[in-house]
């Protein structure tokens, strides 16, 4: 098959748009499996292994300068035998060698490349990779022969270096299992979180910032754990870092929703990408803060987000997709900038001044460039001044700016929409799908908005449909009428956890509809989770160690199968099957299986935990539920919290 003069590779035969993407390049890729593994054996070469995602910028990048490269391609089609995966499809490749990454580099990100032996033990490993090495920065085309050079002639070095690293990451996600998580280790993670939250711009550390979710999550948990001065402080790291996230550019303050991250410290100009877990996150965000405080702030925040999960998210089956492309036509963010004089010649006669000022809107731009920091000429639209100094600056009611405001943001959206819009990656992933359910599920429940928990109803319903094979067995990835992809933690874990906020949410409907008919609703709610934990249980749980690994036992290629309560954007695996437990046990008090499961989850833990409480701060969150459920509720002293 050719497209043009291009010949198609093995990847055309896929599913996912990332690799489709990837379908006519020269390289001669294999998907991850059987085959590849195979070939390298039999023909005694490394692999070259490169994972990524569909909305990545830095992967398009590197897709166009060296995997659609003649001279690249021929390189690495000489020296290696090439894997190109999906991370989103496989989560827990791309956790594992991304561990080898920051072992070997100190860091890690997308597109992440790596080689390895032919029994898939990485020797290399790094991220973006140019064409030509750029000061520090080794390009693939200079890698590659230098790789088949060493190959070839030291190939015992290289060896042994692969069985160093991999014993080196063994090392390092040993458990040992026994004790709990408690009043310490909550204390110690707020103690970093204080010393690295950002008390002007909100969040955490220094550019780039990520909205860091878990954190959100983990301070809410322990403000509801505790009182007084604590309380409020704790809380209002919250509330600061979700007023200045809406203020700042992360923020479509046209479409709604949030980028992946911001590139400076004020949240100002983002990554393009729109993920769907960080919306659902960030939702859930917003529900925990207005439980604790309810405030209109909250509320819209929710709306927004909302807004924007049912418009550029939703798929005509219910369920939900990806993401959308930080590129268009070939430009990152080309889709969201705006010059000053588009703004001027869109928005009516008398209100581009007020906008401007408003959205921080300049002649030259507003931002630079992340890589050359050069002024590009292009806006992000941004909150620069509030709505009281404006109204007071132009002599303005505040109710009449905030409505030629909103009615300026409503005739730029329209015009935005004319524009060729960012690729959506419309896979239907099990996990970010079960962290959308329960974040609107729950945002229903706290906001009294029925209709995003039909949205959820609906949507755990089709999974329900079209996830589970004739045998039972789930899948984690729908696209094109096809389900694919054994099932992980993860998947198991955030499905059961949305499931149990629609278990909770049911409550809504006692002022509605016969009771009998919500205890149906509840019982197969009920029922729908536990039969997740039953799969869950039999594919991953470790006997003797607790927790769940994280890859299949049946993965013949994975040199090692791990567990982890790291967070990442998302809770772990293991501290969202945790949370899950616990919201079975609260729902079938009667089953002592599952707070024991969740106990067990804590314990495998604790030893992680204690040397890095950040890291882990979702099992700390999921311990504080336990806790409660046992009847500890108690205030953050010294006496009783955990």
């Amino acid at each position: 098959m050719t497209v043009g003069s291009k010949k198609s590779n093995r990847l055309a035969e896929e599913k996912s748009p990332y690799l489709l993407q990837h379908a006519h390049n020269p390289v001669d890729w294999y998907p991850w499996g059987e085959a590849a593994f195979e070939r390298a054996k039999e023909e005694d070469k490394p692999i070259f292994l490169s994972i990524g995602y569909s909305s990545c910028h830095w992967c398009h990048v590197m897709e166009k300068e060296c995997f659609d490269d003649e001279e690249v391609a021929g390189l690495l089609n000489d020296t290696c035998v090439s894997i190109k995966v999906d991370r989103e499809e496989r989560p827990d490749l791309d956790a594992l060698f991304m561990e080898i990454c920051h072992i070997q580099n100190g860091n890690g990100g997308w597109p992440l490349n790596l080689f390895l032996t032919p029994e898939g033990e990485p020797f290399f490993a790094a991220t973006f990779l140019p064409k030509r090495t750029i000061g520090r920065m080794p390009g693939l085309a200079d890698v590659t022969p230098r790789v088949k050079w060493l190959w070839l002639t030291q190939k015992e070095d290289v060896l042994r270096g692969a069985k160093l690293l991999v014993e080196t990451l063994a090392a390092r996600t040993a458990f040992v299992s026994g004790g709990q998580v408690g009043l310490l280790q909550a204390r110690m993670a707020v103690k970093e979180l204080k010393d690295i939250f950002d008390e002007v711009g909100g969040g955490f550390g220094f550019a780039p910032k990520f909205p860091c979710a878990p954190r959100l999550l983990f301070l809410l948990e322990y403000a509801q754990n505790t009182s007084g001065p604590e309380r409020d402080e704790v809380f209002s790291m919250v509330d600061l870092t979700l007023r200045k996230m809406w203020a700042g550019g992360i923020h479509d303050h046209l479409g709604g929703g949030y980028a992946r991250y911001a590139t400076d410290e004020r949240w100002v100009v983002p990554h393009f990408e729109k993920m769907l877990y960080d919306q659902a996150m960030l939702l859930w965000v917003a529900a925990g803060a207005h439980e604790i405080k309810a405030d209109d702030f909250y509320l819209k925040f929710a709306e927004d987000i909302v807004g924007c999960i049912l418009r550029d998210f939703a798929s005509p089956e219910s369920c939900f997709w990806t993401s959308l492309d930080a590129d268009s036509e070939g430009d990152e963010g080309k889709f969201y900038r705006w010059t000053e004089e588009e703004i001027r010649k869109t928005l009516p006669q008398g209100d581009a001044g007020i906008f401007c000022a408003a959205y921080a809107v300049l002649p030259a731009g507003n931002f630079m460039h992340e890589m050359t920091g050069m002024q590009m000429g292009y806006n992000v639209l941004y909150e620069a001044a509030t709505y009281t100094e404006l109204a007071r600056r132009y002599g303005l009611r505040g109710p009449e700016l905030v409505k030629r405001l909103e009615n300026d943001r409503r005739i730029l959206l329209e015009a935005r929409n004319k524009r060729p819009k960012p690729r959506v990656d419309d896979k239907v992933l099990m996990d970010w799908n079960g962290l959308t359910i329960g974040a609107l599920a729950r945002a229903g429940r706290v906001f009294g908005k029925k209709e995003w928990i039909l949205s959820a109803e609906r949507a755990a319903l089709y999974l329900q449909k079209v996830l589970v094979d004739p045998k039972g067995a789930w899948r984690r990835r729908y696209r094109a009428k096809e389900a694919a992809i054994a099932a992980l933690p993860g998947d198991y874990a955030a499905l059961m956890w949305g499931v149990m906020e629609l278990y909770e949410s049911a409550d809504m409907e006692k002022q509605k509809i016969e009771k009998h008919k919500t205890d149906k609703q509840r019982k197969d709610w009920l029922r729908y989770a536990a039969n997740l934990a039953t799969k869950l249980e039999e594919n991953f749980w470790d006997e003797p160690g607790g927790g769940f690994f994280l890859s299949p036992a049946d993965e013949a290629h994975v040199f090692l199968r791990r567990k982890t309560a790291v967070d990442d954007a998302v809770p772990s695996a293991n501290a969202l099957a945790m949370m899950a437990y616990v919201a079975l046990a609260k729902g079938d008090p009667e089953n002592q299986k599952y707070p024991e499961t969740a106990k067990a989850i804590g314990s495998c833990f604790t030893r992680a935990v204690n040397l890095h409480p950040v890291e882990c701060l979702s099992i700390i969150t999921a311990s504080m539920k336990l806790k409660n459920l046992k009847g500890e509720h108690g205030t953050a002293d010294e006496k009783n919290v955990l």
